[in-house]
């Protein structure tokens, strides 16, 4: 009888019986018939077959389909910011920044907006990875010659002719979502990570839909419908931008924006409430007291409210600002992948208190210092769950044509933020 072997695939674990004679000598390498992958004959793979069993059973047919080999998925990976630079570094840069600015009246200011960008970029990590500002100041510079003869203009007219500065004033104003998106463009072509630039994908006719017809439309509607508007602001801003040749993906619906809008009322609301019963309760307790006469006399839980009154409207906004920056941001996906952010309103409010009193008792030296910690705990609390790693949102793309910074610096020069994030 001739002595048969048992060939055994390492890839799908098939086996096969043959003849020792039908397997030359000199061959090295099988192919295997289930799942058609070529593997090494040795020791490992090739085995004396088993005696057969006093009953044995027939040999079970090989599959009709064989199971098909597939890689395995890698689990997602999330991705941290994180904030580096220290309130020391930023300090040398802010005083010199300050005080060059004060002594060239302002022509300093483009090559320390240069400065700051660079630090806090460069400072900042995704992936371990910095991002990196890469505008030339000269650049800024232009823009901010444009914008402070437009500024002399509007102070002057107000000296000379009210009209002429009214008309230079409207002007401003008419072109801000212009300026708007020129600024969006510039900083966005100038911003890189990982040697990929961001891009704006400029659409001026829906930035003046959405940040001057429906503002508005909502001033019509008593403020109805400033939660609609928000979200189209906010998705304008976000499908407008990509990295590289990847376009950013705004996931979050009108609906979520009244949802959150309804929540910070909901927490005015109680607020107030909870307020107005101290109040009512601290005037009754001292309209009741001895020697009151029949005349209200306000009482120290009276007073409570109206010294309360303040920090709950401080409260509320933060928590709106909050709840806005969370919501965004955890709608925001590039590729499928998915930014997640967790800030909380109370460390936001403890962030907001604590720095407005470093920067008052110290006439305004301890600013950088203020600067880095809010920066810091925004990054610590934003993050990127990449399915496939960075290297899976990684696209590459052409660099478009260069974008001058007038919108950027008259933006600055007329005091209208031009710094929208995502």
């Amino acid at each position: 009888m001739t002595e048969q072997i048992c060939i055994t695939c390492p890839e799908c674990g098939f086996r096969k019986n043959v003849p020792k004679t039908m397997i030359p000598e000199a061959a090295t390498r099988g192919n295997c018939p289930s799942c058609r992958q070529s593997f090494a004959l040795n020791d490992a793979t090739v085995t004396a077959c088993p005696p057969p069993a006093a009953e044995e059973s027939p040999p079970p047919l090989p599959p009709s389909a064989p199971p098909a080999f597939s890689r395995a998925v890698s689990p997602p990976v999330l991705l941290t910011f994180s904030f580096t630079g220290s309130a020391r570094d930023y300090f040398g840069i802010w005083i010199v920044n300050t005080l060059l600015k004060l002594v060239t009246f302002g022509i300093y200011s483009a090559w320390a907006k240069v400065r700051k960008r660079r630090f806090f970029y460069g400072s900042t990590t995704l992936g371990h990875q910095p991002f990196e500002y890469l505008a030339d100041p000269l650049a800024l510079f232009k823009g901010w010659v444009i914008a402070a003869v437009a500024f002399l203009l509007y102070a002057l007219g107000s000296q000379v002719s009210p009209l002429l500065s009214m008309v230079v004033g409207l002007v401003i104003f008419a072109v801000f979502p212009w300026l708007l998106v020129r600024s969006r463009m510039f900083n966005a072509c100038n911003s890189s990570h990982r040697n990929i630039r961001f891009a704006f994908q400029p659409d001026y006719s829906q930035a003046y839909m959405v940040y001057a017809a429906l503002p508005i439309v909502t001033m019509s509607t008593l403020g109805l419908l400033a939660p609609y508007t928000l979200f189209r602001q906010q998705k304008f801003m976000t499908e407008s931008s990509s990295y590289g040749a990847t376009p950013f993906v705004f996931t979050a619906t009108a609906k979520d924006f009244y949802m959150a809008s309804l929540r910070v009322l909901l927490v005015f609301v109680g607020a107030m409430v909870l307020l107005g019963i101290m109040f009512a309760l601290g005037g009754g307790m001292a309209a009741a007291a001895p020697g009151s006469s029949g005349k209200w006399v306000p009482g120290g839980l009276a007073l409570i409210p109206m010294f309360a009154f303040p920090l709950v409207y401080f409260i509320v906004i933060v928590y709106g600002q909050t709840l806005l920056a969370n919501l965004t941001w955890n709608a925001t996906s590039l590729a499928g992948n998915r930014f997640r952010s967790t800030l909380r309103t109370r460390d936001m409010a403890m962030l907001f208190v604590t720095n407005a009193l470093a920067i008052l008792f110290s006439l305004g030296l301890l600013m950088p210092w203020a600067a880095v910690r809010l920066t810091r705990y925004r990054f610590d609390n934003l993050s990127l769950l990449a399915e496939s790693g960075l290297d899976g949102i990684v696209a590459a793309a052409e660099n478009g044509p260069g974008v001058n910074a007038t919108g950027e610096e008259i933006g600055d020069v007329f005091g209208m933020s031009m710094d929208i994030s995502l």
